[in-house]
């Protein structure tokens, strides 16, 4: 057992009670992207279906997301319990091209969500992930690259 794992939970527990208590409940989906492809991060509060989309390389910009998406994904949350203690898989990835997804949720991490889940509560958080993270995609225009041209 590592040094931080017997503080996970009741850590977990805290944060959950005192966000319940406050109103606050901060979700972040994460696409680290790669070499070649890049990430972005989705923020969103309070339940609420307004997130921020944090492209690596752009703005941040608002984005709207559907009810039914955020309601989603906030009862899969629920019912995962703590994110940290979600059964990890690890699958090879190319070192250009292979990205990793992730979800925060009140500072707590799941394991890599892009690999081949068979846990029906990280499959469900896969796709709750991969829904939003398309959403996200449509609303926000990629990044611009430039590129110097040496002529």
């Amino acid at each position: 057992m590592r040094h931080n794992e017997g503080m996970a939970k009741p850590l977990f527990v805290l944060g959950f009670l005192s966000c319940a208590w406050l109103g606050c409940a901060q979700v972040t989906v994460i696409d680290t992207g790669s070499t070649n492809v890049p990430g972005m991060n989705v923020k969103l509060e309070n339940s609420s279906q307004q997130a921020m989309v944090e492209p690596r390389g752009g703005s941040a910009q608002k984005i709207t997301l559907a009810k039914e998406l955020c309601n989603r994904l906030m009862e899969d949350l629920k019912t995962a319990g703590p994110l940290n203690e979600l059964p990890p898989v690890h699958c090879m990835k190319s070192v250009s091209f292979g990205t990793s997804t992730f979800i925060e949720y009140n500072g707590v991490r799941s394991p890599d969500l892009s690999c081949r889940q068979t846990d029906p509560r990280s499959l469900a958080l896969k796709k709750d992930a991969s829904d939003i993270l398309t959403s996200a995609k449509t609303q926000v225009p990629p990044a611009r690259r430039y590129r110097s041209v040496i002529q």
